[in-house]
């Protein structure tokens, strides 16, 4: 299904949760059935309160961070009626002397909750902005305040038609429809849908430096966050030391109408991108005819694939990827830089079949939960549903783009229909006008607010500096330590242009080859422990650990061997008892004797013949096989967790090709494994070594054996080939 409303929805998303790690916390006990705050509740105080999201570990809520909740007018033109509770976190600077102005920031969405987009990698990640205290808000209408303007419906919508083949004209009822039920909910419990606008969300920044009791605030926001830092910049200018607008949307464009072009913008420039790259374009080559062909090929023929939504646990198995799902699915993950090296190689991925990487993906997107889809309505019919249809220009629009965006207006309009808000100001859409120092971010690559928008609100900004970071997506906070370095440098003195000779050391974008990759496939899906990955884990750790034994178990056996050997020769050869081992320097075998003959003597009965080298180096070989393979799984496992670490979407295919070396292990692994196996079928067809050494030793070839067969499935013996 394209679920239009359910694209939308993450347009302005800055930052997506990071699938890897699979960080999914039960919203919708939080949403449902919400009471509205009490008419009596002091506004404008800020209540402290224990903090609202799991803190990481080793962070103590009042240490690090305190919480609470600002109570704020429902509408502040009626201070006396109805209020809102905003969920607040306040992130303490690291510096011994911070500065007096704080830094707060507002997440995009509209609907997006900044306290779980932002909370846990600042606390985690504590160099960035350490001079300052961090304020985090979640908006009126989003995740942790209340009430929260979610919309369970649509949830259920997608869930019921996932795997269904809808018409445009029936997905479009039925997405109406769950709209409607959606808002009859949250009128019902006496919610004023139109007081959630961006007006009231910026008297709610105000109300919050003042219950803080800040003299003036440092501004950030990220997409709609940057439209909302707008109209407060024009509502309180003195309130304000500085601003920063990341993934810039300007008061008087309307995205809605602009985004079929972005879009094609985007595809454009990463279509160039490839080409441009020697490497991607020798392993990718006409990747945008290869593209195109394939949305046409799906829109024909449907993939029917498996989805899961990872905070239900619920799989589902015949999900239909058409091409324009397949297009948008792509479409948004331009927005995420650090997915947009991969895009090449998952292209190509599924053209042969392979929709490994765009499943795991798409589903984070369909079953986002991230975003309060009524917030999200209330902001856009308020303030950019001021069109008609016909305003679309699609003219030079790619076909297969133009085709899947030509409905969505209608379809904003129709839904602004069933969600009956009131409509801001013209005002509104006026350009901002400001003297306050201003910083402007953006992504070369961002496929929503390109880098034009930040341009076009820069013309009536008298002092600002604008940055574009070439390889970039949509929000460039915390995406490198360029960005946050000149975001530093911007926040220490406003006054003065940050230095940024930095971007140009970042360079062109590098897309995932085999030349940068050693490709890992089944790396993922070990992190996620999907599938039947845990038993395999299980099964290498415990055979690993058996196999490791030989690190103790052979020198024993060796002085075992040692000390009956010299037992054996300070007896008489009439007393001497036959003995075999795995250390010995000869094999001792029975003689057979054949009726008839004369019988031999003890002596020749126990003759010994010459040991061969398998039999001496077999010890050996098993000594060094255990330490071999935990010292590769210890330097594998340490480069996998500094990826996933430093949030590395290349660790979805593999690791770094500097790493290459390292699977030089497993095959010399692989070589031993084979020579334990040689001396253990040997020792039994030839009788070498006690019955007890044959057998352990044969425990241990049978543990390396299994050991390998784990490796071989998580392809892990051939990324040096």
């Amino acid at each position: 299904m394209k679920f239009s409303i359910t694209t939308r929805l993450v347009l302005f998303l800055a930052i997506l949760p990071l699938f890897m790690i699979g960080k999914y916390p039960n919203q919708t006990s939080q949403i449902v059935n919400q009471p509205a705050p009490l008419q009596t509740e002091q506004q404008g105080a800020f209540e402290p309160g224990a903090c609202m999201f799991q803190l990481p570990a080793g962070v103590n809520d009042g240490d690090e961070i305190r919480c609470g909740y600002l109570t704020v007018p429902e509408n502040h033109a009626a201070p006396d009626g109805r209020t809102i509770r905003l969920a607040v976190a306040i992130i303490k600077a690291r510096s011994p002397n911070p500065h007096p102005d704080p830094l707060i920031m507002a997440q995009g969405g509209p609907g997006g909750s900044t306290i779980e987009a932002y909370a846990e990698t600042l606390l985690t990640k504590k160099t960035f902005v350490p001079d300052q205290d961090i304020v985090l808000f979640d908006q009126r209408g989003t995740k942790y305040s209340t009430p929260n303007l979610y919309c369970t419906e649509v949830d259920q919508l997608i869930a019921d038609t996932v795997e269904q083949q809808l018409s445009d004209a029936e997905e479009e009822q039925l997405g109406l429809e769950a709209m409607q039920a959606c808002k009859n909910r949250l009128t019902g419990q006496g919610f004023n849908l139109s007081a959630f606008d961006s007006l009231e969300n910026a008297e709610d920044i105000e109300t919050l430096r003042l219950a803080l009791g800040y003299p003036q605030i440092n501004l950030y926001g990220v997409s709609y966050g940057a439209l909302l830092a707008q109209h407060y910049m024009q509502l309180y200018p003195h309130s304000l030391r500085s601003v920063i607008l990341d993934g810039v949307v300007p008061r008087q464009t309307n995205f809605i109408l602009n985004s079929a072009r972005t879009m094609d913008q985007s595809f454009t420039r990463l279509f160039e991108a490839c080409k441009a790259a020697p490497d991607c374009d020798r392993r990718y080559p006409d990747l945008e005819n290869v593209f195109f062909e394939l949305v046409d090929d799906l829109n024909r023929n449907p993939a029917h694939l498996p989805l899961t939504d990872r905070e239900t646990n619920i799989t589902y198995p015949n999900a239909i990827i058409d091409g324009d799902v397949f297009m948008s699915g792509v479409f948004q993950m331009l927005y995420i830089g650090s997915i947009i090296p991969a895009l090449p190689q998952m292209i190509y991925d599924v053209k042969q079949g392979n929709f490994e990487f765009f499943k795991r993906i798409y589903s984070m997107l369909l079953f986002d939960r991230s975003v309060s889809i009524g917030m999200y309505y209330s902001v856009v019919c308020a303030e950019e549903a001021n069109f008609s249809v016909q305003d679309q220009d699609l003219n030079g629009v790619r076909p297969q783009i133009a085709k899947s965006e030509a409905q969505e207006p209608k379809s904003i309009l129709d839904t602004c229909k069933v969600w009956e808000v009131e409509r801001l100001p013209a005002s509104a859409d006026l350009p901002v006008r400001s003297d306050t120092p201003t910083l402007l971010l953006s992504g070369g690559f961002d496929p929503i607010t390109p880098a034009s928008y930040a341009d076009t609100v820069a013309q009536t900004l008298s002092r600002h500096y604008s940055f574009v970071f070439p390889a970039g997506g949509h929000g460039q906070a915390l995406e490198g330590n360029c960005q946050n370095g000149i975001i530093q440098a911007f926040l220490n003195n406003p006054s003065q242009k940050p230095e940024a000779s930095c971007i140009s050391g970042i360079g062109a974008l590098v897309f995932y080859t085999p030349a940068n990759t050693v490709e890992i496939p089944a790396l993922i899906k070990i992190l996620n422990i999907e599938g039947n990955t845990g038993v395999e884990a299980l099964a290498l750790f415990l055979a690993s650990l058996f196999l490791f034994s030989a690190i103790f178990g052979i020198p024993v056996i060796g002085l075992i061997s040692r000390s009956k050997r010299q037992k054996r020769a300070r007896q008489s050869p009439s007393t001497a008892q036959p003995y075999d081992d795995l250390l010995d320097s000869e094999i001792y075998s029975p003689i057979q004797t054949i009726p008839g003959e004369p019988h031999e003597t003890p002596q020749a009965f126990f003759s010994p013949r010459r040991s061969t080298f398998l039999s001496q180096s077999a010890g050996w070989v098993a000594f060094f096989a255990g330490p071999l393979l935990a010292g590769f799984l210890m330097i594998l496992t340490i480069i996998v967790f500094k990826m996933a670490l430093n949030n590395d979407n290349q660790i979805l295919f593999g690791v770094p090709s500097s790493d290459r070396m390292l699977f030089i292990l497993p095959v010399v692994f692989f070589l031993l494994s084979l020579w334990m196996f040689a001396a253990s079928l040997t020792a039994w067809i030839q009788k070498y070594w006690s019955i007890w050494t044959r057998l352990y030793y044969t425990g241990l070839t049978a543990a390396a054996l299994v050991c390998l067969v784990v490796l071989a499935i998580w392809g892990l013996l051939t990324p040096l080939f």
